[in-house]
C-alpha cells in the first residue's frame, strides 16, 4: 500500500479483496508462502490482512495464461488497483521487482532468457539462448502516462539504444546497462522477434526446439522491467535578493553582501538527471550526504519533465530546509536562525522542465547559510541538494536604550565630563536581534560614531558641534546583536584661540543633542551596509548644506562656558579678609552669574600665592574644607585670608588645577601652598579662564591687608602707592 507520494504506507493496517478474471476452478492458487502450502482457489474472491502497508502473496497457475488480479481495500474509501500475470514457458527478464534506477544514472543490469517450466520450483536460464540477439525496446507510461524519453539499454557495442538493441548472451544471459533520463513509474518491454512459436527458436533448457511442445497461447519470447526512476538531485538557480544582488558568495569574514536578513530572496529549484559529479560527504552537518549544485553546469544539466504530481496517485515532492550547522560565522554562540517561506511544494508539469521559482524565501539571521532541498519519492530519497548562500547581514540598527545627563545635574561647563551610554542592536527586517553579527569579521562589521548637535541653531543653519567632543571614537564592540556604550569622560570642548593655544574663548550656551551614525563606507552597493531604522536627528555641517541624519539618544547636555571668578578684597588689620567666589558663564556676550550651580567646589587649604607689596608672605587664605557654592555664590566668610601684614598686598590662586602659574617678568615668585600641608587641588580644570593674558589659568584675588583700621572707623586717605593695586573690578 503506498500513500500519495508513492512510499510505503507503513503505519496502515487493514484488510484487501482480491479477485481474478478466472472463471474455472482449479485453474490457480494463492498461497501465503513462496514455497507453497495450503493454496486458496483463485477463481474466488479472497480477504487478506494487511500489516504494516504489505501483504505478501503467491500465484502458481496450472495452465499457460494471462490472469488479470484485482485488490481493494476494505476501508479508506476503498481504493483499488489491477495487475496482470502472464504464466509463459519461456520470457525474457531482468529482475522480478521493480527496479529503482536514478534518473540518467546507468545501473548494471542481467538480461536472462528464462524457462518456466509449471514443474520447476523456481524459473531456469533458458542455456541454449546464446549468441548475438536483437531485441526489440518498447517503453510504457505509468506515472505520469504519457513522456518523452525512452528507457535505453547499452548494447555489445557500448552505445544506448532505446528501439532495438543487439546483445551477446551466453546461456541464457548478458550483462548490460539500463538508464532513464526521466524520472516517474514506467514498464520496459523487450521482445525477440527470431524467437517465436512459428519460427522456431531453441530455448528449451535441454536443446530441443520448439516444435512438438505444448506451448498453450504462448508466440514469442518477451519480457516486460518495471522501472521507477527518481531525479538525481536539485539544482539550485537564479538565486537572486529582492534588491537584485546575484552574487551570493559572500561569508562573515568576506566576500559580497547578498541580503539583509530577513529580507526575501528567490531560488528556482530544478529537478536534474545524474552527472559524474560525486556526491560529497556531508558539508551541511545534517548527516546526510549532499551536493553543491548552485552552479551554472548543474543549471544547466537536463531536467526530469515527468517530475510532477499526479492527483490522487503520486507526488512529486521537495521539501527546503536550513541544518543547525551555519556556514559561517562558527562558535559556540552562533544561532541557525528561521528559514521562512514556502518551505514545501509539489512540482507541476511546467515546473518540472523549468523549474520551480520560490520568491518569498527569508533567513532571520545573519551570516551564510546551507540552504537544502530533499525529497522523497516513489520510496526513494532524492539527493539532497544544497547551496551555501551568503552573506546575510542586519537589517537595521536600533538604541534600545540611551541615557544622556548632564554632570550638573541642568547643565555641564564646556570641558567638563558627563555621562552618555546607549545601547545599540543588529535587528532584522521583523525586528528581531541578529545574535550572530558579534561574530563577524570586523572589517565585516559597521562601526557607530557619535554626534553633537546645537539644537538652539535655528533651521538648516550649522549645528554640528562634533569637532568638539572630547572623544572621536568608532565604536566597534559587537557582543551578538548588541553594541554597548558607555562614557562618563566625555566632554563638549571649548574653543582654542587661533592665535594662542593656550587660550580658550567663552561661546554658547549650547543645548546638545546626541546621535550616532554608521560610518560611511563606499562600498555598500557590493558589500551590503546596514544602517539605523530610525535617524531623526539632522546635523548641518554648513548652513543650508544637505544634512547628515542620525539617530537619537535619549536626554541631552546645556553646554555652558564657565569660569570661577575671585573677587579682590580689602580688610581690616587683624581680622579675616572674605574673598567673594562667584560661578559665571557666557550668555549673550557677557559673563553673568550661573545661579543653576549649587555643585562646583573651592577649598581655602589649596591656593597660590604671590607677594605684591612684599617678596615674601605668610598670608594664607582658608576655608572648612571643600565647600560648594549655592546658586553660584560663595557665603561670607567661606574663603577667607588671612596672617598678612598691615599694608601688604597678596594675589591668591584657587588651586583648580595643580599647574602653577607663571610669574610675569618683573613679578615676585609665586608660590604653592603645596610646599606646606595641603597639597593637591581641587580638579575643576573647566572653571579655568584668562584672567591676566596669561592663558587660561586657576583663578585669582588680590587681598589687601590693613587698608583701614576697625573700631575708629577711619578710613584712610590714601596712603603713598596704594591705591594702584586695589583691583576694583
Amino acid at each position: 500500500m503506498l500513500d500519495s507520494s508513492g512510499a510505503l504506507a507503513s503505519q496502515f493496517n487493514g484488510e484487501i479483496d482480491v479477485t481474478t478474471n478466472l472463471t474455472g476452478s482449479g485453474q490457480a492458487f494463492w498461497y501465503e508462502q513462496p514455497d507453497g502450502g495450503t493454496g486458496t482457489d483463485a477463481k474466488q474472491s479472497q480477504r487478506f490482512s494487511v500489516f504494516n502497508g504489505k501483504t505478501q502473496l503467491w500465484l502458481k497457475s496450472e495452465v499457460i495464461e494471462t490472469i488479470f488480479v484485482t485488490g481493494q481495500l476494505v476501508s479508506d474509501g476503498n481504493p483499488s488497483a489491477e495487475g496482470q500475470y502472464s504464466f509463459v514457458p519461456f520470457k525474457l527478464q531482468i529482475q522480478e521487482q521493480a527496479l529503482k534506477v536514478v534518473a540518467g544514472k546507468p545501473e548494471q543490469i542481467t538480461v536472462s532468457a528464462r524457462s518456466c517450466d509449471t514443474s520447476a520450483a523456481t524459473p531456469a536460464e533458458a542455456r541454449d539462448y546464446s549468441g548475438i540477439r536483437t531485441l526489440q525496446l518498447s517503453t510504457r507510461y505509468t506515472l505520469p502516462d504519457s513522456g518523452g524519453n525512452s528507457v535505453e539499454l547499452r548494447d555489445k557495442n557500448g552505445n544506448w539504444q532505446s528501439t532495438s538493441v543487439a546483445l551477446s548472451f551466453q546461456e541464457g544471459s548478458v550483462e548490460s546497462e539500463l538508464r532513464y533520463l526521466d524520472a516517474g513509474q514506467t514498464q520496459l518491454s523487450l521482445v525477440d522477434p527470431n524467437c517465436t512459436k512459428a519460427g522456431g527458436c531453441s530455448i528449451s533448457g535441454n536443446g530441443s526446439s520448439l516444435d512438438g511442445m505444448d506451448l498453450g497461447d504462448w508466440t514469442r519470447l518477451e519480457g516486460t522491467q518495471t522501472v521507477w526512476s527518481r531525479p538525481y538531485t536539485f539544482a539550485l538557480c537564479n538565486i537572486t535578493s529582492s534588491k537584485g544582488q546575484t552574487d551570493f558568495s559572500g561569508t562573515a569574514s568576506g566576500g559580497p553582501g547578498f541580503a539583509a536578513a530577513g529580507e526575501s530572496f528567490s531560488v528556482t529549484f530544478k529537478p536534474v538527471i545524474w552527472t559524474e559529479d560525486a556526491v560529497m560527504p556531508d558539508q551541511s552537518g545534517d548527516d546526510i550526504n549532499d551536493i553543491q549544485t548552485t552552479t551554472s553546469a548543474w543549471c544547466n544539466q537536463l531536467t526530469t519533465p515527468n517530475y510532477y504530481s499526479v492527483s490522487g496517485l503520486v507526488t512529486a515532492p521537495i521539501q527546503l530546509s536550513i541544518p543547525d550547522k551555519l556556514a559561517s560565522p562558527e562558535g559556540d554562540g552562533v544561532s541557525a536562525g528561521k528559514l521562512e517561506g514556502t518551505l514545501y511544494h509539489e512540482f507541476t508539469r511546467s515546473e518540472a522542465t523549468a523549474g520551480w521559482t520560490i520568491n518569498d524565501l527569508s533567513w532571520s539571521e545573519v551570516g551564510s547559510l546551507w540552504l537544502q532541498a530533499d525529497a522523497d519519492y516513489l520510496g526513494m530519497a532524492v539527493d539532497q541538494g544544497v547551496g551555501q548562500l551568503g552573506r546575510f547581514y542586519p537589517a537595521h540598527f536600533v538604541i534600545k536604550e540611551s541615557v544622556v545627563s548632564d554632570a550638573y545635574g541642568s547643565f555641564t561647563y564646556m570641558n567638563q565630563p558627563f555621562s552618555l551610554s546607549a545601547t545599540v542592536e543588529a535587528q532584522n527586517t521583523q525586528n528581531q536581534p541578529t545574535q550572530n553579527y558579534g561574530y563577524f569579521a570586523d572589517d565585516y562589521q559597521e562601526s557607530l560614531q557619535l554626534r553633537a548637535v546645537n539644537t538652539g541653531a535655528i533651521g538648516s543653519d550649522a549645528n554640528n558641534l562634533t569637532s568638539r567632543l572630547s572623544e572621536q571614537l568608532s565604536y566597534q564592540q559587537w557582543e551578538k546583536a548588541k553594541q554597548t556604550i558607555s562614557t562618563d569622560t566625555l566632554a563638549l570642548l571649548r574653543v582654542v584661540s587661533s592665535t594662542d593655544s593656550n587660550v580658550t574663548e567663552p561661546d554658547g550656551p549650547y543645548p546638545v543633542d546626541f546621535g550616532l551614525v554608521v560610518e560611511s563606507r563606499n562600498d555598500c552597493a557590493t558589500r551590503g551596509c546596514s544602517d539605523f531604522s530610525a535617524k531623526p536627528l539632522s546635523v548641518y555641517e554648513q548652513d543650508g548644506a544637505t544634512p547628515e541624519t542620525a539617530a537619537a539618544l535619549v536626554g541631552d547636555i546645556h553646554a555652558r562656558y564657565g569660569r570661577m571668578r575671585l573677587e579682590d578684597a580689602v580688610g581690616r588689620e587683624g581680622e579675616k579678609i572674605n574673598i567673594p567666589v562667584l560661578l559665571e558663564y557666557w550668555n549673550a556676550g557677557q559673563f553673568v552669574t550661573n545661579g543653576d550651580d549649587n555643585d562646583s567646589v573651592f577649598n581655602g587649604q589649596l591656593y597660590f600665592r604671590q607677594g605684591i607689596t612684599h617678596p615674601t608672605t605668610n598670608a594664607i587664605t582658608a576655608s572648612v574644607g571643600d565647600i560648594q557654592v549655592q546658586e553660584g555664590r560663595s557665603a561670607s566668610g567661606d574663603l577667607y585670608a588671612t596672617e598678612g601684614e598691615s599694608g601688604e598686598q597678596v594675589r591668591f590662586w584657587q588651586k583648580l588645577i595643580a599647574d602653577m602659574p607663571a610669574a610675569i617678568t618683573g613679578e615676585n615668585p609665586v608660590t604653592d601652598s603645596g610646599s606646606g600641608t595641603h597639597a593637591g587641588s581641587e580638579s575643576q580644570p573647566w572653571l579655568l579662564y584668562n584672567w591676566r593674558g596669561q592663558g587660561d589659568e586657576n583663578p585669582s584675588a588680590v587681598v589687601t591687608f590693613g587698608v583701614y583700621r576697625g573700631n575708629d572707623r577711619v578710613i584712610y586717605r590714601g596712603e603713598r602707592n596704594m591705591n594702584q593695586f586695589i583691583d576694583t573690578n
